[in-house]
């Protein structure tokens, strides 16, 4: 989530770029339109990934086209997968953290076959990807971060309008590399030729679309720069445009290199699916619904799933911030409603987890604090332990969430309405 003090940067910023001009110190000419690549080598070929919401959609069609029978007891068993999808939210991933590592402890937390995360989740979905091994340094990450240990803050206004942010990630990319060396590549190619995927969402600046990379398959990829380009793209994911200046990766077109800007995806989507080649592909001649029949699907909220009231007088400022934060919940949900509808079209098990609502948490999520991230560590550590988290509704089901029509003025306290 944007801070109060965030934005007022935000703005001194913007301000202090209208009145010195643009600079040209980091111009280049406009990097090839790679968002649909007819032709790109880095790009798997037609048939190897499934187009997840193409086979969604006609999923869709033909569940309701054709009465659904009952699985037939005789028919060969189906290959099970489990897939998570981990969302943003700052420090409030601590939550997503603590889920994981009671998970652990419960002793059923399943090997994921897909994972994917968006902004601070892909961070959570990297670490969570090899497995248990690497749970200390989830919780090291998400239980004792200070801001200082991600951003440095620029107090020159030269450089904010030459670097387009108010931040530096450096110490975010210091602390990676600290953490991701040879050992964790061998590790995440590993599990990549074993056939679990993970992917992480970066936006691309010059196509304004969302960017998700094969995090695994580039670790497993044997260039001399896996272990860079994984830590790049992990900053890229981690960079709030505005926040912390986007991170340049080269990409080549034809023999020629260019240089795409990449910042945090999370205003894109905050919860995603992706594929790959082990994932059973639905089977047009098949039952409809049941091409993934026995699977399981799970999300983790990076935060609540609505956004805590406004308290006090709406001005500018926080009217702005109320409007993003609004939008990103909002996005979440609609995330959801998508994923809900994969699992409906293809038989999987819905489940997702957030925040408690009436858990008291911190204002501001970009604002990393160790008291605040124990707090939501432990309230996810012990829900799972207890296994109370999971939630297997959509956003908008349950009679608390009905989004009425005003039809007046007058209101009066009570249950939930409810309807048939």
């Amino acid at each position: 989530m944007v801070t109060l003090r965030h934005l007022q940067r935000l703005l001194g910023a913007a301000a202090l770029v209208g009145l010195l001009g643009c600079s040209s110190r980091n111009a280049a000419p406009d990097p090839p339109n790679l968002a649909v690549p007819p032709r790109v080598d880095a790009v798997a070929p037609p048939g190897t990934y499934l187009p997840v919401e193409k086979a969604t959609a006609d999923e869709l069609v033909r569940v309701v086209k054709h009465d659904v029978a009952k699985p037939d007891a005789n028919a060969p068993p189906k290959k099970k997968i489990d897939v998570m999808a981990i969302g943003g939210g700052g420090q409030y991933g601590a939550y997503a953290a603590g889920l994981l590592l009671g998970w652990t402890a419960r002793g059923d937390r399943p090997q994921f076959d897909v994972m994917t995360g968006i902004s601070s989740g892909a961070l959570i979905a990297t670490l969570a990807y090899m497995g248990p091994k690497y749970d200390p340094i989830i919780q090291d990450v998400f239980t004792n971060l200070e801001t200082k240990d991600l951003f440095k803050y620029r107090s020159i206004p030269v450089h904010i309008v030459q670097l387009g942010a108010v931040a530096s990630s450096d110490p975010l990319r210091q602390m990676l590399e600290r953490y991701i060396g040879d050992e964790f590549i061998a590790d995440m190619a590993a599990a990549n030729c074993a056939g679990r995927k993970l992917y992480v969402g970066t936006h691309n600046l010059h196509t304004r679309r969302l960017v998700i990379w094969d995090l695994g398959a580039i670790a497993a990829s044997g260039r001399p720069n896996a272990r860079c380009e994984v830590i790049n793209i992990l900053v890229a994911t981690a960079s709030i445009a505005g926040l912390a200046p986007p991170v340049p990766i080269q990409v080549t077109l034809d023999g020629a290199t260019h240089t795409e800007m990449h910042a945090d995806g999370g205003g894109l989507a905050q919860a995603f699916v992706r594929f790959g080649p082990e994932v059973p592909k639905p089977d047009p001649n098949g039952k409809p619904g049941e091409w993934l029949a026995g699977s399981n699907f799970y999300s983790i909220a990076g935060g609540k799933l609505y956004a805590d009231p406004h308290v006090g007088p709406v001005k500018f400022i926080s009217s702005i911030i109320g409007n993003i934060s609004g939008s990103l919940y909002a996005l979440y949900r609609a995330d959801l409603w998508r994923l809900y509808a994969l699992c409906q079209s293809s038989g999987m098990k819905f489940h997702h987890a957030f925040i408690p609502q009436d858990f008291e948490t911190a204002k501001n999520s970009t604002e990393f604090d160790p008291v605040e991230q124990k707090k939501l560590f432990a309230i996810g550590y012990e829900l799972m332990v207890k296994n109370q988290m999971w939630r297997t509704t959509p956003p908008g089901y349950e009679p608390a969430e009905f989004e009425l029509p005003r039809a007046g003025f007058n209101f009066s306290s009570g249950p939930p309405a409810t309807l048939p």
